[in-house]
This record gives C-alpha cells, structure tokens and sequence, in this order.
C-alpha cells in the first residue's frame, strides 16, 4: 500500500511540473510573438481620420507659424467687407465674382497654412467641364496658351498658382456627379487609399489651399435632395483639410427651374463659402454660352483663352476660363489682405 501511495504521489508530482513547464513555455512564445508582430500586416494600410477642425469664430484667433508671405503676394487693396447675407432665391441676381470673403474662410485659410498645405496651389473637383485641357489649363503654357489682353493685373495669379492651372485633378470626371466625387474612388492603381474619395485623395495629393467645386449639371437626373447632401458633404470635406472651396453656379438650366443652382447658393450661404457666378457671366452670349443642345461650352477654333478681341463676346469658354481665373484672384486676393 505504501509503494502504491507513493508512486501515485510522484506521478501527481510529475503531472505538476509538466504544467508548470508548458505555462512558462506558452508564456515564453506568447512574449517573443508579440515583440516580433509587425505592427500594420502587409498589405493593408491605415487611412488617417479627419475630423472637423475647431475653427475660430474671428480669423485673428489662428496665428500661422509660416513667416514667409506667398509668392507674388498681391498688391490690390481688395478688403474683406461685412455684407448682408444674401437668398438663395436670388441666386441669379448674385455678382460674377465674389465681392467679399467671411472671417470663417479667413480662418480655414491661415490654419491650411499652419498645417503645411501649398499656398501657391489650388484643386479643381468637378464634371467635364473642369478637366483639362479646357479649364484654365491654357495659363500654365504663356503665350502659346493665352492672350491677357487688357487683364494684365492678372498675371501675378497665374505666376503665383503656376502649374496648378493644367493639373489633371484626381477629383475630375466626365459625367461625374457630387455622389461619385463624395464616395470612394474609381481608380485602379495605388495611388489613391483603399476607401478613400477621389476628392479627399486630390486634396491628400496636391494639398492646395483654395478649390474650385463645379457640379450639378449630371446630378439634375438625380434626385435634389441627394445633391444637397452630396456636395454638402464635399464642401465638408474641403473644410476639413483646411481647404476654402469655390462654389460655381453652373451656366446650363438642365433641370428647367435653376433649383440645382439655388440648392448651390443655399449651400454656400450655410458654410460662408464663396462663389463664382458662371450662369450670370455666360447669359449675354450667344446661346448663353453654350453649344447648341449641349450643356458644354462654346469655343472658338483658335483659342479658349484670348481675351484680347471679340471672343469675350461670343464664346462660353473663353468667358469660362476668364472669369475662372477672376475667381480664383479675386479669393486668392480677399483671403491675403484680410486685416
């Protein structure tokens, strides 16, 4: 009875040291593992979450750490001015070019600055009638691609946003909508993230300080409610990255009441966005600037970018790519000389 007692006492004895052994040896390959785990897999990547800045409610609230002014920095004495809010029912009385800027966008401005976004660069996100080469491409080509004309006071933009002008935006498409630009992209390569909207890649790519956002025209087959909440979003999205977008009316009446264009200026009015009046420029041209049946510009064979003669008077996209680059000065101007 005494062997048996004790062989059954050393084989528990035995079973304790066995686990005690496998404890420490799952301990041990437990502890090398995780050191060695690299810590994103191969193959995936992690997208950066943007959230909405904390933006001040008077743009001498954000002092940029840049020291350097831009390029060319403008000379004109433009001031941003305290105007009353317009309506948005009044879309078609609204001026070509924006006549003053809002504290907000000051803000947004001097933050991209501070976060290391390229005051000499702009974006465009739009539908066919912002790719290149027809948008404003012809600025980055001198002479062979533009004539100023009497517009001379112009040349410090297109010397200071050089080579923005004949980009080709990663937030361009033919028959693109607000949807197609707010959800993910379409490309095939890596460039643009996993998940990622080709507006938020643009903007993650180029990192401008100032945007053109040019839609509606695509979108007036969809439902209105779905344009509003799509470019609402975009309008979000460029806020977000510390980018001042400019809203344009778009020159066509696809949809026969201008309510895409009023659903733009309602828009522009909640987020004291800018705005570039294409509609109103374009309606004393022949065809209100656009081709026959078609929601495309006019053109002239010899050029879209000579604003020296008869053009101006005759044909939507020199009219277009002027007053584009107008815009672009005229915001480029506000948001530098604000006090």
């Amino acid at each position: 009875m005494a062997a048996k007692k004790k062989n059954r006492d050393y084989r528990l004895f035995l079973s304790m040291v066995l686990a005690v052994v496998i404890a420490l040896l799952l301990f041990t390959f437990t502890l090398i593992f995780s050191r060695n785990r690299p810590q994103d897999p191969i193959g995936t990547r992690t997208l950066p979450i943007m959230t909405t800045p904390s933006l001040p409610a008077t743009p001498t609230d954000i002092t940029p750490t840049q020291t350097n002014p831009p390029v060319n920095e403008p000379t004109s004495t433009a001031q941003p001015t305290a105007t009353a809010v317009p309506l948005a029912s009044e879309w078609r009385e609204w001026p070509i070019l924006p006549e003053s800027i809002s504290p907000l966008m000051i803000a947004v401005y001097r933050a991209a600055l501070e976060q290391g976004s390229d005051p000499n660069k702009f974006s465009k996100v739009g539908d066919s009638n912002s790719m290149m080469p027809s948008f404003l491409s012809c600025f980055d080509f001198g002479e062979s691609g533009y004539t100023i004309g009497p517009y001379t006071d112009l040349q410090k933009t297109i010397d200071h946003f050089r080579w923005s002008f004949s980009r080709e935006s990663r937030a361009t498409a033919n028959g693109i909508t607000a949807m197609g630009l707010d959800t993910y992209h379409w490309y095939e390569d890596e460039i643009c993230w996993p998940y990622e909207s080709a507006t938020s890649c643009e903007y993650r790519l180029w990192k401008p300080v100032i945007a053109f956002i040019a839609l509606g025209t695509n979108d007036a087959f969809s439902k209105p409610e779905d344009f509003d909440k799509h470019l609402r979003s975009l309008v979000q999205k460029s806020l977000d990255r510390f980018v001042v977008p400019i809203l344009v009316f778009k020159a066509d009446d696809i949809e026969g009441d201008g309510s895409f264009n009023q659903i733009i200026a309602q828009i522009a009015i909640d987020f004291q966005v800018p705005v570039w009046n294409l509609w109103r420029a374009m309606q004393p041209l022949p065809g209100h600037g656009l081709r026959e049946n078609d929601v495309h510009p006019s053109f002239s064979n010899d050029s879209l970018c000579d604003f020296s003669g008869n053009d101006l008077k005759t044909y939507g996209w020199t009219v277009r790519n002027l007053t584009g680059l107008q815009a672009l000065d005229k915001v480029w101007r506000l948001l530098n000389q604000a006090p």
